[in-house]
């Protein structure tokens, strides 16, 4: 595909920011090959991004970029420090429209990948920070977590159906689906269970008026130790007001590789902003184990990746089993009197 991003194109989007670009290159993401371009300038390198329409919601992009540019500047008259600088335009705007589509630029940062339980503590003081940045939202009423567990369940019962109809025929992941589609029922079923108690769904409803922003996608790729050593979580496209519980759960499950430790630290950095009760843990434990990446993978059973996600779900099925058993303990421990307990001691328990 030819990169629809040219030299004259470039120049004219980092000129309405005060720059002028000596050097540009693309750089692609996992899911896009053109996904950022490096610019760089006199002032430094900066990263140009598009912004891409969220498909999920009826709205346009325009509107998507202008609520987008709303919480990225409420974040930053709040002092939040874990994201890039972003650029305004000549006329004040953290983004401008080019041929119709929104492009926004902030700096670019060079860095390494979270390696150590220092920086998944890090992490967590960094989405405490943010789940409890909601001064100056406009009130927002809304099913933040309900919401994502209906549609969750939807994908649940989409999965057992091609799951029943693959068993039946001789489908390409049929034996995947003998050996490993049993399991995932069972923690779904498990997970469902939980979710239904009255202590959850009491949480759920008070959380209907605690409006919170999130990330939305917390990934490894989306974390930078910079060579100075702080923490940045870049790739903003997809911050809106929604579940935090559901936001710390696909960090834990997208970032610490089921390593005990790096779960425990996260954890532990996040409650040090944000100290979380019993129930929250147990909520928190539920949206854990349930095998998002096996409903993605089988939406669409002909394509390589959804393979190749299998294969990985399949290698990592034992670690991800025992890093369930992790957070089952630690939904049952140091509510007050044992809160500073160290995370090593957590760990040797559980692991043995």
């Amino acid at each position: 595909m030819a990169n629809p991003y040219t030299k004259h194109r470039i120049r004219k989007i980092t000129r309405r920011f005060g720059l002028h670009p000596l050097r540009s290159d693309t750089v692609a993401s996992f899911y896009r090959e053109n996904a950022i371009i490096q610019v760089q300038t006199e002032m430094g390198i900066y990263a140009m991004k598009p912004f891409f329409r969220n498909t999920l919601l009826r709205t346009s992009t325009v509107h998507q970029m202008k609520k987008t540019a709303a919480y990225i500047e409420l974040m930053m008259n709040s002092g939040f420090s874990y994201m890039p600088k972003w650029l305004t335009t000549h006329s004040g705007k953290l983004w401008t429209l080019h041929h119709g589509r929104p492009f926004y630029m902030t700096e670019w940062i060079n860095g390494r990948n979270l390696e150590t339980n220092e920086d998944f503590e890090e992490l967590g003081r960094a989405l405490a920070m943010l789940h409890t940045t909601s001064s100056g939202l406009r009130v927002t009423k809304g099913p933040f977590t309900n919401q994502q567990i209906e549609l969750w369940k939807i994908q649940d019962r989409l999965f057992r159906k091609r799951m029943a109809t693959a068993i039946q025929t001789h489908e390409r992941n049929r034996k995947w689906y003998k050996t490993y589609g049993k399991y995932c029922k069972r923690l779904t079923s498990r997970a469902w269970a939980y979710l239904s108690s009255p202590e959850i769904k009491d949480l759920l409803k008070k959380e209907e008026h605690r409006p919170a922003l999130i990330h939305n996608d917390i990934t490894s790729p989306n974390v930078i130790i910079s060579e100075s050593g702080q923490l940045f979580i870049i790739d903003w496209d997809r911050v809106k007001v929604g579940s935090i519980y559901v936001d710390l759960a696909k960090a834990l499950m997208n970032t610490t590789q089921f390593n005990p430790g790096f779960i425990l630290a996260l954890l532990k950095g996040y409650e040090e902003r944000r100290p979380l009760n019993e129930t929250e843990r147990k909520l928190i434990s539920s949206l854990y184990g349930l095998p998002r990446e096996a409903w993605h993978a089988t939406r669409y059973p002909h394509q390589s990746r959804s393979r190749e996600m299998l294969n990985i779900l399949e290698k990592t099925w034992h670690p991800r089993l025992k890093a369930m058993d992790l957070l089952d303990t630690w939904t049952k421990s140091i509510p007050k009197e044992n809160e500073h307990e160290d995370v090593h001691e957590v760990v040797n328990e559980v692991t043995g």
